[in-house]
Order: structure tokens, then C-alpha cells, then sequence
């Protein structure tokens, strides 16, 4: 087997005013050579002059990369013949660069990576070349400007890792003020050094890679040099040292000249430039500089706040929202809001409404501290909808009328009449009125809600029929979900929603065979039992006639809508799913995933038996029906009386009661649920479609001795292009490049767009970390899922796809 060695030179174009050693200016776009001098031009007999900004702004880089700070630093001469350097010399830092021996953490697809800085030297920038046809054109404007070097240890061992680093070194030169990051417009340029060698036998030879000028240029570039290197190893060949070029319309890198070494410059130190010492005003004015820097921030953000990984990320990504962020979230805990609370629902608006406003005006972060929602504004309409004062639908008209009419979304409400309604008191007297004046009506519902009585989709039809009547006595404006809950109060005190999936009301035929059966009316059997009472009203929802091993897209589509709309409800109902034993794996995790966190009291009931009689089904649904009433949200599974969490749960015959949870311990590692409640807004045949689209493309493979790549080949040509694949122990499979190499066929599918999600056979914690076979299937872009089942791996893409919509989406998701 191969390693792969590669280190990353990163220029990156400073902020200052003035070029580096003279006093033009130094910018962007401007007509071709109208800021240049004698002195950056090279003329003969100037002097140039240090811009001690720019050393200042390159001890300012170096120090956030954790590098020492040299206490004496000089320039030396580079020596080289070439249009875009007039001087035919380039006056850099060679033998004392002004930081040294610094480092940054990485981690990717859960292996962490400790990436050694080498040195970051200041040096200046050469001019610019352009070719029309068969003349060459030079504009040497950029020449002189200032230009920080990063040389880091050949620590990476993939593109995937290299174009991290980029996009983490990106954020945090802009959070330090020092680059703008722009990648397009050459302010941060990447060449790559890369090495193939047999494993353990340490760098073979180096070739560089130029023309990466974006880090998704940077990742694929390298990924193909590693596979040219490596091909031509396996083949008994020999890698010429030399530079490519990547070819991004080819896709590909192209030999462009033997690889030069250090004394081909002849460097010697520059006499026109004095030694500069580091003192004590010039660390002090460095540290001054220094910002809380955007890993650290996310950190911070998911302790103090409670944010997620991916929404610590999103708000830290500049450091603009990140500011706003912070700003708008104490202004919100200042009005009465909790931090958590005022934390999730600033996120909320800005990865959202916010967002969407900004882009359809042409603004981003730059643009935030001039924004006309300031972040006491958004505060504040965070925090009338937090106190009900308005509904979420007048929260977004609220928001429109702030952009476009620069006003404070208080006195907007409070101009256009839109506060709803929540004092209960209030809500109660208007309640009173309409029971008053249709007797009829709370008559019929009375009826219809009283135990083993009456139509449940009748009493639904006449409780929204009075709760409307409530809202057009106080002119639309109490509050939705405080008038149903009063209007429902006068009927029952609590609501328990059973509903039947996946063959769990089932029955034997003549034959004997269990099929699936008719949804029994639960409600009198419920009202008869004293723990449960006449006090809870009990409705009954039948999805489908099935056994649960019958389950498609179309059956979960169904249940997936009707838990939805239940997710978003106000008040929410306590809620029982009858499900089959042979795919609750799949279907509890299923809905964890989608509405593990929206509060919903959910609970998963099945039996190792079918039921023999109606009372022997309350009884088997009872301590279901219990949890579900108690009010805690979250996803709960009941087998036979016994409780288990809904994600990593297995179907094991053998068990005392035919489930098992795997890797117990390891449940708080797991990811987060994702916002479900966004489906409840969609119709049913787009959930089906959506359901359809990520079964179709997806496949679950159980590794084994024998498997042959060609089989993995064969389903990726039928369509399929995201697998789960169930490994041995942590994550070890069959490697090499035989017909057999689970590597070749993920190296096969990611040519091809697919990727692969690893779980285990064994009940092991997927890390790849511990054995070389594994590790080079992660090394091929293989995910490791950790802890989860290939059940709940299997549920998470399905759930990332429904919030998502689509495949590119599904995968962001499930990255994180």
C-alpha cells in the first residue's frame, strides 16, 4: 500500500495601502501599470523601503498559526529570469522568516489532524502576465505588492484535507482584516508539493502543482496527482521530480517544467534592507491585533449557546454575523428571552427569511452593519414572536416592511394593528361568547368527543369550526393555538393519537399466517382504564393495511406528512405509533431524525405477538399511551413493556425481548435531529417523490469475504450513487487492488459522483483509525457514521434528503 505526502505554499495578498518596499498603491482592477515607480519597476540606483504594516500584518497571520515570532529578521535576494519580475530578483525572507514552527488542528470525516506550519515569510509580489493569442501582455501593477507565504510540513494526506485548510486559513485572514480571501481575483494563490511512496518508506519524490486557484481546484488536483503517482508506482515506474499544471477544463495535471531547487535562485541577503528586530511595542501592537478566530468562536457559540455544529459554523463563517449574531442574541436575552431560545431563533431568521432577503438585494455580510435590521431589530422581532405577540406568518410580513421602510418592527406591528392576542383571559371571555351564542355546535361536539362515541374527523371538523368562530370574534387576532387548546379544554383535558403502521394491528388467517389486520377502535378500552380515564380523548388514524416488512416510500410518505403536521401543531398531542417489529429499526429513526427535537410526545409500540383480543391491545399499548401523555417530547420506542431510545436499535431475535440498542454508550455522540416541521408545509406526493428519489439512489451492502468490486460497479451503473456500507470492526475491509478491494470500487464510485457512508457489522465505533486498511478507504473519501447502525445511517440519509430536497443537499446534511 501507498502513502501520500502533501505540503501546501499559500500566498496570500496583504491589505495594505502601499506596496511593500515603495509607496504606490496597491489594488485591485485598476488600468494595467498606472501604480508602479522606478523602485518597484527596478530601475537603477532606487532604494526600497520596508511598509512596516506589511511585516506587522504578516506577525499578525503567523501568530494566530500558532508560530514563534522571530526576534531578528531579514530579506534576501531570489534570483530569477522572468517577464513579471522587472527586477530579474524578488526580495523575500529566506533564512529568517519572520515565524516559524506553528500548527493548526483539521478534522475530517472524524479523523483529526495535527498540520505542522512550517514558516510564513513576507516577500513581494510579482506582475501579472497575460496571453492573447500570440502576444503576451504585462501589467505590473501587482508587482511590489505585499505577499505573505504559508510553507506547511508535508502533513496532508488528501485533497479533501488541503482544501479544508484553505477554506479555515480563508475565514481566519479575514477575520484578522489582513486578506480578503478572494481566491478568483488572486488574493490567496495555493501551490502543492506531492509525494507518493510506499507506506513506512517516507517521502518519495516531490512534484509541485500550480494554477490551483480555487480549493475545490486545490482538493481535486491533488486527489488526481496522488492516483497519477500511484498508478504509476503500482506499474513499477518512477515519478519525475518536476511542476504541473492542474488543467481544470481537463480535469487533470499536465507536466510543465523540471522541478528547480533552492540554490537555482542563488539567494543572498539584500544590502538595501536593514535587520529588523521584533521589540516589545512591535509584539505588543501584534497581540493587539489578534481576534477570537473562527474555530475557537464556533466552539464557543455551541457551549455558551447551544447552536449545533453546522449552525456555529454558518454564523461563524465571517465575522460580520458572527458580530450581528452575538449582538442581536444579547439584545433578545435583554427583552426576557433565554439565551438558548434567543440563540436558536437568531439563527433561525438569518439562515433563513434574512438570508433570502439579502440575497434577492444583492447584500452579504459586508453590508450587515449598514443593514436596516439592525440587531436590536431583529431582537425584537425575535421576540415578539417568542412571547406570541405575533404569528409567524405576520412575523415575515413584519420583516419585509423593516427592509423597505427602515422602521422598528414594534411600532410596525403596533401601526398596522397586527399584535394577536394572548392572554388566556382574554381568548376565555371570546371563547365564552361563542359557546353562548352556538349552543348547537358545542352541543355536537360534546357528543361526538364523548368515549366509545361518535366520528373523530367530525369532532376535528366541529372544534375548527368554533376555534374560527373565536378568531373572528377578536378581529383574527388571538392566537391560533392558545383558542384551540381553550375551545379543546372544554371538551377533554388531554389528547393521545394512535395511529396503526406497519402490521402492528394484525391477525392470523385460516392457514395460520400472521397478515395484516383492520385498526380496532381503541377508545372504549382506553376509557375504561383508570390510569388512562375519560378525561383523555383518544383518536385512531389506520395509514395502510400492510405488515411492516411490506413498507415503501409511499407508506412512509403518508405517515411522515401526518407526524409532520403533528410536529408543528400547537397544543401537541401525545402520539402513539403502532408499528410492526421487522422495520422499526428503520422507522424510529426515521422520525428521531426528522422530529426528535421539535417537542412532539412520540412514541413507537410494537408487540413480539400479535394481540388476541381488544383489551389485550389497550394493555399492550398502555405504558406507549402513558409516556405519550406525560407531555416530554422526543422519539421513544415501547417492546413488550420495556422502553429503548429510538436510534441504534436492533431486531435480535435471541434478545430477552427481541431488541438490543448497540454502542449505549456512545448515544450522546450521535447527530442531532434535523427541523422535520418543514415538511408539514409540503404536500404528501412530495414527500413520496422526495422518498422515491433518495431510495432509488441508494444501496445498503453488507461487506464480506468474496464481495467483487464489479457487483458495486453493476449498482452504480443501475443508478445508485449513495451506499451504506456495513464493514467489519471499526471500519477494516478488504484493500489492495484486487478484484476483491472494497477501496478500488469506493475509488471507482467517487470518479462517479457516489459516496459511502460506513457503519459496522460488529457493533463497532467506525473511525477508521486504527488498522491501514481502513484508514485508506477514508483516504478515498469513504464516511465513517461512528457509532450509528446501518439502520439509523440508513434513516439519517433518508431524513437528510427529505429536508433537504435533493441529493447535494442530503449530503451536506449528513457531513454534519
Amino acid at each position: 500500500m501507498y502513502q501520500s505526502f502533501i505540503g501546501l505554499e499559500v500566498h496570500i495578498h496583504l491589505l495594505t495601502a502601499s506596496k511593500v518596499f515603495c509607496g504606490c498603491r496597491a489594488a485591485f482592477g485598476e488600468e494595467p501599470n498606472t501604480n508602479v515607480c522606478p523602485v518597484c519597476m527596478g530601475y537603477p540606483g532606487v532604494l526600497p523601503a520596508l511598509n512596516g504594516e506589511a511585516l506587522r500584518m504578516s506577525a499578525v497571520v503567523a501568530r494566530a498559526l500558532n508560530c514563534s515570532i522571530a526576534e531578528k529578521t531579514w530579506f534576501e535576494r531570489k534570483q530569477y529570469f522572468y517577464p513579471d519580475m522587472p527586477k530579474n530578483y524578488q526580495i523575500t525572507q529566506f533564512a529568517s522568516p519572520i515565524g516559524t514552527d506553528g500548527w493548526v488542528d483539521l478534522e475530517f470525516h472524524r479523523m483529526k489532524k495535527h498540520i505542522r506550519i512550517k514558516e510564513c515569510h513576507l516577500e513581494e509580489d510579482a506582475g501579472k502576465m497575460v496571453h492573447a493569442g500570440n502576444v503576451s501582455l504585462l501589467d505590473y501593477n501587482r508587482a511590489g505588492t505585499s505577499l505573505l507565504e504559508i510553507v506547511t510540513e508535508p502533513d496532508f494526506e488528501i485533497g479533501e484535507e488541503a482544501e479544508l485548510f484553505l477554506q479555515q486559513l480563508r475565514r481566519t485572514v479575514r477575520y484578522l482584516g489582513v486578506c480578503d480571501g478572494n481566491m478568483e481575483e488572486g488574493s490567496m494563490r495555493c501551490d502543492a508539493n506531492v509525494s507518493v511512496n510506499l507506506r513506512g518508506a517516507g517521502l518519495g519524490r516531490k512534484v509541485e502543482i500550480k494554477n490551483l486557484n480555487s480549493s475545490r481546484f486545490v482538493k481535486l488536483g491533488l486527489n488526481y496527482e496522488i492516483k497519477r503517482q500511484t498508478e504509476i508506482l503500482e506499474k513499477g515506474g518512477t515519478v519525475k521530480q518536476e511542476t504541473r499544471l492542474w488543467n481544470e477544463n481537463r480535469d487533470q495535471t499536465e507536466a510543465m517544467r523540471s522541478k528547480e531547487s533552492a540554490h537555482d535562485y542563488r539567494y543572498f541577503p539584500e544590502p538595501d534592507l536593514p535587520v529588523f528586530t521584533s521589540d516589545a511595542a512591535f509584539l505588543a501592537s501584534v497581540d493587539a491585533s489578534l481576534v477570537e478566530l473562527p474555530v475557537a468562536r464556533e466552539g464557543r457559540l455551541t457551549a455558551e449557546f447551544g447552536l449545533t455544529e453546522a449552525q456555529a459554523a454558518l454564523v461563524c463563517e465571517e465575522k460580520a454575523l458572527a458580530d450581528y449574531f452575538e449582538e442581536a442574541v444579547s439584545s433578545a436575552v435583554a427583552r426576557g428571552l433565554g439565551k438558548a431560545e434567543a440563540a436558536e431563533r437568531t439563527v433561525a431568521w438569518l439562515s433563513s427569511d434574512v438570508k433570502r432577503i439579502m440575497n434577492r438585494d444583492g447584500l452579504d455580510a459586508s453590508d450587515l452593519s449598514s443593514l436596516r435590521l439592525t440587531p436590536a431589530r431583529l431582537a425584537s422581532l425575535v421576540a415578539l414572536i417568542a412571547t406570541g405577540r405575533i404569528s409567524g406568518k405576520i412575523a415575515k410580513q413584519t420583516l419585509e416592511a423593516v427592509f423597505t421602510e427602515d422602521a422598528d418592527p414594534e411600532a410596525i406591528v403596533e401601526q398596522r394593528g397586527w399584535e394577536q392576542i394572548t392572554d388566556p383571559a382574554v381568548i376565555g371571555a371570546a371563547v365564552e361568547k361563542v359557546f353562548s351564542e352556538d349552543p348547537s355546535a358545542v352541543s355536537a361536539a360534546g357528543a361526538v368527543n364523548a368515549a366509545g362515541a361518535g366520528d373523530p374527523a367530525r369532532y376535528k371538523s366541529l372544534v375548527a369550526y368554533l376555534v374560527g368562530k373565536v378568531l373572528a370574534a377578536t378581529g383574527g387576532r388571538a392566537e391560533p393555538g392558545i383558542a384551540r387548546s381553550l375551545v379543546e379544554a372544554r371538551f377533554s383535558a388531554r389528547k393521545l393519537d394512535i395511529i396503526s403502521f406497519g402490521g402492528s394491528i394484525s391477525g392470523k388467517s385460516e392457514g395460520g399466517l400472521v397478515v395484516g389486520g383492520e385498526l380496532r377502535d381503541l377508545r372504549s378500552a382506553f376509557a375504561e382504564d383508570a390510569d388512562i380515564g375519560p378525561g383523555v380523548r383518544v383518536e385512531t388514524e389506520a395509514l395502510g393495511r400492510f405488515l411492516s416488512e411490506e413498507i415503501s416510500p409511499a407508506e412512509w410518505s403518508v405517515l411522515v406528512g401526518s407526524l409532520a403536521r403533528r410536529a408543528v401543531a400547537v397544543p401537541k398531542s401525545g402520539v402513539v405509533v403502532a408499528h410492526g417489529t421487522d422495520t422499526l429499526p428503520y422507522t424510529a429513526p426515521l422520525a428521531h431524525w426528522l422530529f426528535g427535537s421539535s417537542g412532539l410526545p412520540l412514541v413507537f409500540a410494537a408487540s413480539m405477538e400479535a394481540p388476541a383480543s381488544l383489551k389485550a391491545a389497550a394493555a399492550a399499548l398502555k405504558a406507549p399511551a402513558l409516556r405519550a401523555l406525560s407531555g416530554s417530547g422526543g422519539v421513544t420506542v415501547f417492546v413488550e413493556g420495556r422502553s429503548y431510545p429510538a436510534v441504534n436499535l436492533k431486531f435480535e431475535r435471541l434478545a430477552s425481548d427481541g431488541f438490543r440498542t448497540w454502542n449505549p454508550g456512545h448515544l450522546a455522540e450521535l447527530p442531532v435531529p434535523l427541523d422535520g416541521g418543514v415538511l408539514a408545509e409540503l404536500p404528501e406526493e412530495e414527500i413520496r417523490r422526495r422518498l422515491e428519489a433518495a431510495t432509488r439512489s441508494l444501496a445498503v451492502v453488507k461487506i464480506y469475504p468474496g464481495l467483487r468490486v464489479e457487483f458495486i460497479e453493476a449498482l452504480m451503473s443501475a443508478g445508485c450513487s449513495n451506499f451504506v456500507l456495513e464493514l467489519y470492526d471499526t471500519g477494516t475491509a478488504p484493500g489492495g487492488s484486487s478484484p476483491y478491494s472494497l477501496r478500488e470500487a469506493i475509488r471507482f464510485g467517487r470518479e462517479r459522483g457516489a459516496a459511502f457512508y460506513c457503519t459496522s457489522q460488529q457493533e463497532g465505533v467506525v473511525d477508521f483509525s486504527t488498522y491501514v486498511t481502513a484508514h485508506e478507504l477514508w483516504k478515498e473519501g469513504a464516511v465513517p457514521m461512528g457509532a450509528l447502525t446501518t439502520e439509523s445511517a440508513y434513516a439519517r440519509l433518508l431524513a437528510a434528503w427529505l429536508v433537504a430536497g435533493d441529493r447535494e443537499g442530503a449530503r451536506s446534511l449528513m457531513e454534519h
